[in-house]
């Protein structure tokens, strides 16, 4: 199976442009003077392109130098450069030895990059939609995250996602004797690939299991690729952080409100 055009490696000579569209992204590249010109653009900021022969000279451009003979560049999906806290539409209290399946969908970031000197380099990545800042943690010590707007869902429904949401799916299972509030998920996406299939970006499969005790370590195990049709997809990007087996959460992962770092191996 083949990627979507939108991911294909592109040609811009010297003097040309494009515009690239991502749901409520637009990425405007300008090869020229020997440089790419880069400007992300949202909402009514793209009335300025409109009858537009050349992008306003005026546009907040962000610029990296090429070399002469530099044409090629190809956009990705990556997740955010932070972890994600992801709410359900209403606390779950998940008894013990269960376990629930729910549908995450993460907005994804837009990756270039381009040849210089004729080798691929990452410029930057913008995100599909303008992201909320959101702290896990205490007032004292926590992690700087972005809040996912849309709630988790225990389904999989075609509308309930924008164009540009990753679809992570994560299985959390109650190895504990206690009922477990589900209130939110700390969720960290460095070891999550991005997949697409059917013009739908999805993750590899993630399971979470978690218990009572206080020594308890919670761990995460990730599938290689998604849940199942859409675990036919393409693979566009690989793990920011490589990819793990397995990862262990150091502290109790009971109410998903706890501050943790998590170890590789």
């Amino acid at each position: 199976m083949a990627a979507s055009e939108r991911w294909h490696e592109r040609t811009l000579n010297d003097g040309e442009w494009i515009r690239a569209d991502f749901g409520g992204l637009t990425l405007v590249v300008h090869s020229i003077l020997e440089e790419w010109r880069v400007v992300a653009l949202y909402g009514d900021q793209r009335k300025c392109l409109e009858g537009q022969d050349t992008p306003p000279e005026d546009l907040p451009w962000e610029r990296w130098d090429r070399g002469k003979n530099d044409v090629k560049l190809r956009f990705r999906p990556v997740f955010p450069d932070r972890p994600v806290v992801v709410r359900p539409r209403s606390p779950l209290h998940l008894s013990p030895r269960a376990k629930a399946l729910f549908y995450i969908g993460i907005p994804a970031f837009v990756e270039l990059t381009a040849h210089s000197e004729g080798q691929y380099e990452r410029l930057s990545a913008w995100p599909s939609e303008i992201p909320s800042n959101s702290w896990h943690g205490t007032p004292m010590a926590g992690t700087l995250c972005y809040a996912v707007k849309t709630r988790a869902r225990r389904q999989f429904q075609e509308d309930d996602w924008a164009e540009m949401s990753i679809i992570a799916t994560v299985e959390i299972a109650n190895s504990g004797t206690k009922t477990l509030p589900f209130e939110r998920l700390f969720f960290e996406t460095v070891h999550l690939s991005v997949f697409e299939h059917r013009n739908r970006l999805w993750s590899n499969h993630a399971r979470i299991r978690t218990g009572d005790k206080e020594d308890a370590l919670s761990g995460v195990v990730f599938g290689s690729k998604p849940m199942d049709e859409a675990a036919e997809g393409v693979e566009l990007t690989l793990p920011r952080h490589g990819k793990v087996r397995r990862s262990i959460l150091k502290e109790a992962f009971s109410t998903f409100l706890g501050s943790f770092q998590a170890s590789d191996s």
